[in-house]
């Protein structure tokens, strides 16, 4: 469109000029509107799932499974203190997830950690007669060879456990396994 804004007064023209466009831009704007509304549409899928008071509220009351603490008795026993650093600052330390021990009486010493993103130990269909278990769940060890660590790693409650020693033999660390507390 071509307007000719000389032809005519302009003082005369400019008034209704800018009355004429207000309203054809918004009658433009209401004919897109209905336009839109009119025409059928698919609903948009979440993507992401409702997380409303309720849902939280009931993964907060869910009890989690209990972990062990990784302790083993003091009439057993000592703990081997890691190194301490005083003065340090910042949010809580989460619990040990590795901790180690002196057996009494020996040199022996035993390390007893909880290995969170291991797959979960399972007994096999047909279960061996000299299977070893810890807390009446079933655990596997084995022995690498290279620097004589012997290993047992067992699953309870959810959560995936081992314990190792150099000196210990396999059956000998499943005993002290029942311990763990």
């Amino acid at each position: 469109m071509i307007l000719d804004l000389e032809v005519g007064s302009p003082r005369a023209f400019a008034p209704r000029f800018g009355v004429v466009l207000s309203l054809a831009s918004a009658s433009v704007a209401a004919a897109a509107m209905l336009f839109v509304n009119a025409v059928p549409h698919a609903q948009l899928v979440r993507a992401v799932p409702s997380t409303g008071p309720s849902v939280i509220a009931q993964a907060l009351a869910r009890p989690r499974p209990a972990t062990l603490a990784l302790e083993l008795p003091s009439d057993i026993a000592v703990p081997i203190s890691p190194l301490r650093v005083d003065g340090v600052y910042g949010p809580p330390r989460p619990e040990p997830t590795v901790r180690s021990y002196r057996i009494r009486g020996t040199r022996d010493t035993v390390v007893i950690a909880l290995a969170p993103n291991t797959l979960a130990v399972k007994a096999p269909s047909p279960r061996p007669a000299d299977a070893l278990s810890v807390h009446g769940n079933y655990a596997v060890s084995w022995t690498v060879e290279a620097n004589s660590v012997s290993v047992v790693r067992w699953t309870e409650n959810g959560s995936t456990y081992e314990i190792s020693s150099r000196t210990l033999r396999p059956a000998d660390l499943a005993r002290l396994a029942e311990q763990v507390r």
